[in-house]
């Protein structure tokens, strides 16, 4: 079953190197299963019956029982949304042990040729099996989440050209099966090394205690457990220790501070400039200046925005940064302005330049933005790191609802959040436990989360027991949850107008769709074909280890983005975010304005992106500088759509234009 179905489309697209991973790691897992399975066939057929009788007839009747006991028991226990855990874990060992008896009786009746050699059965089995499930997929009709948009609602124009975030990947198939052959066979040789770890384990125990080697083979499997679980461990902490450097370190080109005392890292606020991270750098190295929302928005009157981060290198605990950012709070009358926003930041404590920006451009200026760290590496990384980045938010929170009530009334900013991906979690399970009301205890006047993870606790509370196949309603709270982009963008006006607090999410976004309980349990975008949004494939089916690595490698591969060139789809949200933030926060701006917001965002980007690439281009020792240069004109080239020289570079850097937009 997993080798044929491990060739279905999932929510996004995927080349040779992803299949051969999905086909290779379920094939060898499969064949395990099987083998357990099989041996437990023979066990209890062996055990049964008269000594005369043939052990392939005793062997086809235990398969025969096992698969009626599996269709009956897969039958009673058939998918619903909202079911209990228990009732799914029950079906997934009802369907298994249907597929190890199906299994069983082929390898029975291919015994039976006694021409063939001993493996016979086995790849006779599998080969069927495969067949059989790679033919139910009708691959010829599915198609992957991210085929499923058209041009629709949801598609996104901008200059008479569409971008999805999705890349056209292909499967070359003599490509995938050479790789599927290494990974599975990597697979089963790592297996084969956990028993040998056990056997020698077990063969120690009994010369040291006693007895038969078998009377020890749990000491043996848990000395083995425990090796593979110390290298896995010691691999994962090389690359924390790796990633990390890279994360806390400063870009090249960004060592100067702000010399912007509404800015953290300037002379004013005290803070050293070499205890910011990498993103927190950036973040604050890009800081808009009045001149530029002038011109943007066409008026004489800008301020300079605030931007206050507690980066993770600023202070040693949760409560000494939060104590951090509220006195960068208070050092730059942030409160004192028309609206502040805290912005929890991704796993690196990357901060969404285009949601900040789009608020700063909004405001005038007239606006304070803040974030404080909690990680260095990327999201999948720093999952453990969630309920810490809570805790120093929610400080953070009370802190300055704390100074809202002291206020006058009448002085008080708006009072914002937003959150991106993990960032989301942070923010999101501030609340936990609370359900709406969480929010509607706090002076937040309005949030805005994107691509929120599938593990928050505070959004199961809010979609509750809603079912997949209803549309989804602004609750008492103003929070809405769509299904898909598609949900909000189809709202009418006076709808939209009632959220304060909104959860975007793409259709083929894996973000919100990936967790251990896909491993386990088919999840409600894979249900039945009638119910499936916009962005969920069609013609897929849930198969326990195959689905869960398809969606693990879509995570990978849900974020591509092209500087400059906003794109629709995955983990994406930057061609919605502008429009998004204005409609839920409330921000006032004319069309016209917007157009060219818009345009400014794209320019900026592609100009920072090129920026800092040709500053560490130039960092390089002398013998790379050349290549790293070429190999930047290169993107440039790529991304502009046109041949680009350092002279073209020097002035898309200078000017933040971008020749996309023209």
């Amino acid at each position: 079953m997993a080798i044929g179905r491990s060739f279905q489309p999932n929510l996004l697209t995927r080349g040779s190197t992803d299949q051969a991973i999905i086909t290779g790691a379920s094939s060898a897992i499969a064949y395990q299963a099987y083998s357990a399975g099989d041996a437990l066939v023979t066990s209890v057929a062996s055990r049964l019956g008269r000594s005369d009788e043939p052990n392939a007839s005793r062997r086809l009747a235990v398969a025969g029982v096992a698969g009626a006991v599996s269709a009956g028991a897969a039958f009673a226990l058939r998918w619903r949304e909202h079911e209990p855990d228990l009732r799914a874990i029950g079906r997934l060992a009802a369907q298994t042990l249907g597929l190890i008896a199906g299994a069983s009786v082929v390898a029975t009746v291919a015994s039976r040729d006694q021409r063939s050699g001993p493996g016979w059965p086995h790849v006779a089995a599998a080969t069927a099996v495969g067949l059989g499930s790679w033919a139910t997929t009708q691959p010829w009709k599915s198609v992957p989440g991210s085929a499923t948009y058209g041009e629709t609602p949801t598609t996104i124009e901008f200059k008479g050209k569409f971008f999805f975030e999705d890349e056209v990947r292909e499967v070359t198939p003599a490509k995938a099966a050479v790789i599927g052959t290494g990974v599975a066979a990597l697979t089963l040789g790592l297996s084969f090394v956990e028993s040998a770890l056990t056997d020698a384990t077990s063969k120690g125990a009994s010369f040291l205690l006693g007895g038969q080697p078998q009377d020890h083979r749990f000491v043996g499997r848990a000395t083995s457990l425990a090796i593979f679980a110390g290298v896995g461990w010691y691999a994962i902490a090389q690359a924390d220790t790796f990633l990390g450097k890279s994360g806390g370190g400063i870009d090249p080109g960004l060592e100067k501070a702000p010399t912007t005392p509404e800015v953290t890292g300037s002379a004013e606020s005290g803070l050293p400039w070499n205890k910011q991270t990498r993103e927190g750098a950036r973040w604050l190295s890009m800081a808009l200046p009045p001149a530029t929302i002038n011109s943007v928005m066409q008026i004489s009157t800008a301020k300079q925005p605030i931007r206050v981060y507690a980066s993770l290198e600023v202070a040693s605990s949760e409560e000494e940064r939060a104590q951090v950012l509220l006195r960068e709070i208070d050092r730059t009358k942030a409160l004192e302005r028309k609206a502040f926003a805290i912005f929890s930041p991704t796993g690196s404590g990357y901060v969404n330049y285009v949601a900040n920006e789009t608020f700063e451009y909004l405001m005038h200026g007239d606006c304070a933005s803040a974030a404080i760290q909690y990680s260095v590496l990327p999201s999948a990384l720093s999952l453990t790191r969630v309920d810490e980045g809570s805790y120093q938010t929610r400080m953070v929170v009370q802190g300055i609802v704390e100074r809202l009530l002291a206020m006058p009334k009448s002085k008080r900013p708006k009072f914002f959040l937003f959150g991106e991906s993990l960032g989301s979690q942070v923010s999101e399970e501030m609340f936990r436990g609370l359900g709406s009301m969480g929010l509607q205890g706090t002076d937040i006047d309005a949030a805005l989360w994107i691509g929120t993870p599938a593990a928050t606790k505070w959004r199961d509370e809010i979609w509750g027991t809603s079912l997949l196949a209803d549309p989804p309603k602004v609750n008492e709270a103003g929070i809405y949850l769509p299904r898909t982009l598609r949900d909000w963008k189809n709202l009418d006006a006076e709808q939209r107008s009632a959220i304060k607090y909104l959860l975007l999410q793409n259709g083929d976004d894996p973000i919100p769709k990936f967790g251990s309980q896909v491993l386990w349990r088919k999840p409600d975008w894979l249900g039945p074909e009638k119910i499936r949004q916009v962005g969920a494939p069609q013609g897929t089916y849930w198969v326990p280890i195959s689905t869960f690595l398809m969606t693990f490698l879509d995570m990978l591969n849900a974020l591509v983005p092209t500087p400059g060139t906003f794109a629709q789809g995955g983990h994406d949200y930057r061609a919605v975010l502008p429009d998004a933030l204005r409609e839920t926060w409330r921000l006032h701006a004319t069309e016209e304005q917007m157009v060219r917001v818009n345009k400014a965002l794209r320019q900026r980007e592609l100009a920072w992106e090129l920026y800092r690439d040709w500053a560490a281009a130039n960092a390089k020792p002398a013998q790379d500088v050349d290549k790293a240069r070429a190999k930047v004109l290169k993107n440039a080239t790529k991304y502009a759509g046109y041949e680009v020289d350092e002279a073209k570079l020097q002035e898309i850097i200078d000017t933040g234009r971008n020749p996309l937009l023209d």
